[in-house]
């Protein structure tokens, strides 16, 4: 029984590894879909595609999607602000995937499926709730802020 607790049981620094891969794989997709957006596509574009697909204030919401992909995937990358940022991801995937996805198929062969949006959404999720593990920027700023409390609060 002993040999299956790896299956299960607590792996902290391969839990943070985990989130590290997570972190950088999907600011990776995102950096790269953002970039599109702002440097191939552009705002203009961009905004007229959201009007057609019917997503609401296109005008702000076009913007805010490249914006965020790109220079929100860099902070991703460093574990900057990732769970706001995996908020803003959150609600973006929404949008993706009520707006541009719907009635897609999970997995095609030829033509558009809802598979990448789907599981830039799950990755999301998984950062809000999971944070970013230690191999980042907020684990860094948060031990450095408490280690003062407690050394004072120990004196």
């Amino acid at each position: 029984m002993k040999q299956l607790r790896f299956l299960a049981g607590p792996a902290p620094v391969l839990n943070d590894v985990g989130l590290l891969v997570l972190r950088l794989a999907l600011a990776a997709v995102f950096i790269a879909h953002g970039s599109f957006l702002l440097f191939e596509a552009g705002l203009p574009i961009i905004t007229e595609n959201f009007q057609e697909s019917g997503i609401p204030l296109a005008g702000v919401s076009a913007p805010f999607t490249a914006y965020i992909e790109v220079f929100g995937g860099i902070l991703l990358v460093l574990g900057a602000l990732t769970r706001p940022l995996s908020a803003a991801y959150t609600i973006v995937m929404i949008g993706a995937l009520l707006f541009v996805h719907l009635g897609e198929p999970l997995f095609a062969i030829d033509g558009d499926s809802s598979g990448l949006a789907f599981m830039m959404f799950a990755g999301s999720i998984a950062l809000l709730l999971a944070g970013p593990g230690r191999f980042s920027i907020d684990h860094l700023l948060a031990h450095r802020v408490a280690v003062p409390a407690r050394s004072v609060a120990a004196r």
